[in-house]
């Protein structure tokens, strides 16, 4: 059973899910009850940053910043904060800052993403805590991967992985 933490003073109260200690990197937000695939689970919320990636140090830079366009992140604040990656995520991005179940959930799992669905700077790396793998942006991302994410990967990162892998079609 994963303990609760009393971090909530920094998240909005919410019926579905709770930070507690993660499996996958610290603090983690939990289900405090099934979620059914399609629900919503939260909102990202948080100041939008600008920053142009040049190097391989700044293409590291801003470790809780979600991509929502070119050069372009929200800097988290409150569930976003704590959202893992997870190369088998259960949640996915939809519009620029909805975080919806991609699949039933069951109650005590941990809310992940795969980071790889909101970062396009090639540069941009990052270690799988669970697997030991490298993770990277979008365009490096698996075509069934990206078939099976489709509708969870914001928009922008869609066009961004067609325009790299030279696809017409916009369904993957």
């Amino acid at each position: 059973m994963i303990k609760a933490l009393n971090y909530q003073e920094f998240v909005p109260y919410s019926k579905k899910i709770m930070l507690g200690e993660s499996k996958i990197h610290g603090i983690g937000i939990i289900a405090k009850k099934d979620i059914k695939k399609g629900q919503i689970v939260f909102v990202i919320k948080g100041k939008v940053k600008h920053w142009e990636v040049n190097d391989k140090k700044t293409a590291l830079y801003g470790e809780h910043w979600i991509g929502v366009g070119k050069n372009t992140w929200i800097d988290p604040v409150g569930w976003g904060r704590y959202i893992n990656h997870s190369s088998n995520p259960n949640c996915g991005i939809v519009g620029k800052v909805l975080v919806r179940a991609m699949r039933n959930m069951r109650k005590g799992e941990e809310v992940t993403i795969d980071y790889s669905t909101t970062e396009e700077q090639v540069l941009w790396h990052l270690e799988d805590a669970m697997t030991g793998g490298k993770v990277r942006s979008i365009q490096f991302l698996p075509h069934g991967k990206f078939k099976e994410y489709f509708p969870y990967i914001p928009k922008y990162f869609q066009r961004v992985y067609h325009r790299h892998h030279k696809i017409k079609n916009s369904h993957g």
